[in-house]
């Protein structure tokens, strides 16, 4: 018999958030999605069609949605959706609930409990560091962690912070997100010219602005060299002006967001990939990039940060170099050598792309998230 899962998202997935439409679209169960309002909290209020699970009359979801954003879990609104979820879970016999982010499961937990639904928690970045927000919840993660039956994180770092937070040991499961395994694919990068890429959001944790200064000594060295930047974010102005108050305004192309067929072909006209993530003033940081995951099936060598999951997945000297966070300028010296070294670039590349194909797939993500889901629904040991 089928399985009926419940998976929540704090909004409908952006072009970035492919991990979590893979989650919705691939998990082997019968999936009910629920999402929130833009800037409106996290309690979801909307079914995977539009429906929403309260009010029809989308003025009204966001008059009380923003009421409970002031008066927290006394809000009215937030008291019928937990009914309205409720009598979801019920009519459609929910076996299971996934909730990606742990300020939207601290908000779920209570509907858990009272229909004695097993909760999964999948924790990605910012919702493990950030300062705000765990001034926030994080004092509500230690009741989400003794009721979860299994808590997701992404990296092995990760996985110590949430220890640190409560977690315990013994209901974590180490996941990192992957790429679309079949979108991204091997193409020997030895004979392309000297092209950088970096995709992400312009945000702090990514690092944008250290990549144009170590791209700005590249061009001192190796004038052909150019830089294509992929993504959008608060940071996207600040860093064009960068780029011209550089003299780099010809060399690098700010491209937007890209879909994630058009990055599949960047990668193949790139011989590089490059990111600087680090821990942002507030707190926030990295996961595992799925980005760098998705370069490294493309063939391209990574030149990146000793952060997050990165150096789990990267390994140095062979699939590719790291520097420590805000070193703009170790991080130069490895572009500068892999640009000059194109055989180098081919062979890390090579070797990278094997090794994500080996231990990052797409079929390796699911499965183990498909089998912590079943697990729960097999042991149902909740907690009232």
């Amino acid at each position: 018999m089928e399985r009926n899962v419940a998976i929540v998202t704090p909004l409908i997935p952006t072009y970035s958030e492919t991990f979590l439409r893979a989650h919705i679209e691939l998990l082997p169960f019968n999936m009910h999605h629920f999402y929130a309002l833009p800037k409106m909290g996290y309690h979801p209020i909307y079914d995977g069609q539009g429906k929403p699970l309260f009010s029809d009359f989308k003025w009204f979801n966001y008059l009380e949605t923003g009421i409970d954003r002031l008066f927290g879990e006394t809000g009215i609104g937030y008291f019928f959706r937990k009914k309205a979820m409720s009598k979801y879970f019920h009519e459609h016999h929910i076996d299971a609930l996934l909730v990606e982010y742990g300020p939207t499961a601290t908000y779920i937990l209570d509907v858990c409990k009272q229909n004695k639904v097993p909760l999964i928690v999948h924790f990605h970045g910012r919702d493990a560091y950030h300062y705000k927000t765990l001034a926030r919840f994080g004092k509500k993660y230690p009741a989400l962690f003794d009721y979860a039956a299994s808590i997701i994180s992404v990296s092995a770092d990760m996985s110590k912070q949430l220890i640190a937070l409560g977690a315990p040991a013994e209901k974590l499961v180490l996941n990192p997100c992957t790429p679309n395994t079949h979108l991204f694919n091997y193409q020997d990068i030895g004979n392309n010219p000297p092209v950088f890429i970096t995709v992400g959001r312009f945000a702090a944790k990514k690092g944008p602005e250290y990549v144009i200064k170590a791209f700005g000594r590249v061009v001192e060295q190796i004038p052909e060299a150019k830089m294509l930047m992929v993504g959008e974010g608060e940071l996207w102005e600040t860093c064009k002006q960068l780029s011209r108050d550089l003299g780099l305004s010809e060399k690098i192309e700010f491209l937007g967001s890209c879909a994630p067929t058009r990055v599949a072909e960047l990668h193949h006209e790139a011989r590089v990939f490059v990111q600087h993530s680090r821990r942002a003033e507030d707190g926030d940081s990295e996961g595992t990039p799925v980005s760098v995951l998705e370069a490294m099936k493309s063939g391209l060598p990574v030149v990146s940060t000793r952060h997050a999951g990165i150096k789990d997945v990267v390994l140095e000297g062979e699939t590719g170099f790291l520097v420590d966070e805000g070193d703009w300028e170790g991080m130069a010296e490895a572009m500068i050598q892999l640009a000059k070294d194109p055989a180098m670039a081919a062979a890390m590349g090579k070797k990278g792309s094997t090794r994500a194909n080996a231990h990052y797939t797409m079929e390796q993500h699911i499965q183990r998230l498909a089998d912590a889901i079943q697990a729960a629904i097999d042991n149902k040991q909740v907690k009232v």
